[in-house]
């Protein structure tokens, strides 16, 4: 049996950042916790999840679980650990005649260790409240209270093994269901040695979670991505476009500097263009859009922040010498070229009518026609300014403390590939409503239905009440600072999901359901026309 204990939530200081969430819960590499632990599973043993009782599970989240086998178990709440393990393991109603691993849920090791009747330990950096291997035989597992000596390699992590459950849980409950005495009397009992891991990630506390984050991300990046505790170095085998970005935050007017990293600089080396940035301990929106659990009241500043940095943007005009994309080039002649690409490599044709859940079947051309009456009608380079280029959610960073944003990776470029500033403005925020309405990251993430048979598609993202709430304060406020409607936001949504098709061929599912997602945003689009 492989028990993950995640039936308690965050503390405080998490939930200031994610909401209330169980630790297993929390987001990594734009995925859960828990979809890193369970892939930590021996083979053919029986994967439980505890939970808080309180803790209402997205669909989603249910649907991944049940397809890895993985059953939920909800825990009583204000209890103690001990008791809390007790009730877990009588709750999944498993045989405890077999050996049992326990994983804390804001724990994650590269591997489990090997071995019965195990304690693994670690060492730790931050003066937290951590449980500790002594050599005290009365007292083998206690609290350090805050006092950890720099070179100790005594910290329980958070994994453990046992080959007797049953009396595990009988020393628990001989122990009041403390959890640190339940472990000295099974150590009295059976048995426990300890074995330590060196490759061991904490997200139970706001440093360590950033931390350990970092290293996760680092370990998975290979060559292009270099992450330490003070800057960030990307490179890429694409050197111009590595060049575009380094010249775009290199050349930034001071107006704007507050909205990115500090920027370190630029070298080049074996013919490989990379620069660096100070490494922020703060979480990108598409992970806290998709897998947080913040109040509108959260997601109302973080928007404003967003559209802070546009109408910062705005005051700084392009130079008339300037050459730059317009919003048609960017959206219209983008969308039919790639579209023309796309409709070849699947046999299809813009005039293909599709029909789309239960609403009346429609062509791609037909679906384009109607968008073009509701396009932002302006050719003219009054909306030429400082430009990002891909202002979504996962290129912006969200700063709790100083309710400020932070931007990443610009794009730098014109279409034609020459370094610049500036564009069209419209163009950011229909990139930044392709997150908020458009709801990209979800899909990116997984957090879709899709069925498609010849012409027909069956489509659902998961929207909670709230959800609603902060796309319809988001549209709101993109009416109110700029002037757009909702009609033309969804008009620009269409394109960008259509025009983006080509670039997702990696994976026939997910681009079929960013084909349907344009078909559900023309459809919100005609509702807003009512």
């Amino acid at each position: 049996m492989f028990l993950i204990m995640s039936a308690a939530y965050v503390g405080q200081e998490l939930q200031s950042e994610f909401g209330k969430l169980p630790p297993s819960f929390l987001p990594l590499a734009n995925r859960r916790l828990f979809q890193q632990q369970v892939s930590l599973a021996p083979k053919d043993v029986a994967i439980f999840l505890s939970v808080p009782e309180s803790y209402r599970i997205m669909k989603t989240d249910v649907s991944w679980l049940q397809t890895n086998n993985v059953s939920i178990i909800y825990t009583p709440e204000g209890i103690s650990l001990g008791a809390s393990l007790v009730a877990a393991l009588n709750l999944s109603e498993h045989n405890l005649d077999t050996s049992l691993h326990i994983l804390f849920g804001d724990t994650l090791l590269s591997e489990l260790p090997l071995g019965e009747n195990i304690v693994c330990v670690s060492d730790v950096k931050e003066s937290y409240d951590w449980a500790i291997v002594t050599t005290d035989e009365s007292h083998w597992l206690k609290t350090s209270e805050q006092e950890i000596k720099s070179d100790a390699h005594n910290v329980v992590n958070g994994y453990f093994n046992f080959s007797k459950p049953r009396q595990l849980i009988r020393a628990m409950t001989q122990c009041n269901w403390q959890f640190l005495e339940g472990l000295n009397n099974y150590r009295d009992q059976v048995g426990l040695t300890t074995i330590y891991s060196e490759h061991w990630l904490d997200f139970g506390h706001v440093n360590s979670y950033y931390r350990s984050k970092a290293n996760f991300t680092t370990q998975r990046a290979f060559n292009e991505l270099i992450i330490t505790s003070e800057w960030v170095e990307k490179a890429s085998s694409n050197n111009k476009k590595i060049s575009a970005e380094a010249n775009w935050f290199n050349k930034l007017p001071f107006s704007l500097r507050g909205f990115i990293p500090q920027y370190l600089g630029s070298q080049q080396k074996h013919g490989r263009i990379s620069y660096r940035l100070e490494y922020l301990h703060l979480t990108a929106l598409n992970e806290l859009y998709v897998f947080g659990d913040l109040a509108l009241s959260n997601w109302e500043q973080i928007l404003s922040g967003c559209v802070n940095f546009l109408k910062s943007c705005q005051q700084e005009k392009a130079p008339s010498t300037v050459s730059v994309n317009l919003l048609p080039e960017l959206l219209e002649q983008k969308t039919y070229h790639r579209l023309e690409k796309y409709c070849i490599s699947k046999s299809i044709s813009l005039t293909d009518k599709w029909q789309y859940n239960n609403e009346k079947p429609i062509s791609i051309e037909a679906m384009l026609n109607d968008c073009a009456k509701h396009l932002p009608n302006i050719t003219s380079r009054d909306g030429i300014t400082i430009l990002h280029g891909d202002f979504c959610f996962s290129n912006v960073l969200y700063d709790f403390r100083a309710n400020k944003i932070k931007t990443i990776d610009p794009r730098g470029m014109t279409s034609a590939g020459e370094p610049t500033l500036f564009g069209d403005i419209r163009y950011d925020i229909a990139k930044l409503s392709h997150s908020v309405i458009g709801m990209y990251d979800w899909l990116i993430a997984g957090y879709y239905e899709v069925e498609t048979t010849n012409f027909n598609i069956h489509f659902h993202i998961e929207e909670s009440p709230q959800l609603k709430e902060i796309q319809q304060f988001f549209i709101n406020l993109v009416e109110r600072e700029f002037s757009i409607s909702a009609v033309s936001l969804l008009a620009m949504q269409v394109h960008l999901f259509f025009s983006m098709l080509p670039l997702h061929n990696d994976d026939n599912v997910r681009q079929q359901a960013l084909f349907a997602n344009a078909i559900r945003l023309y459809f919100t689009m005609k509702r807003f026309e009512e």
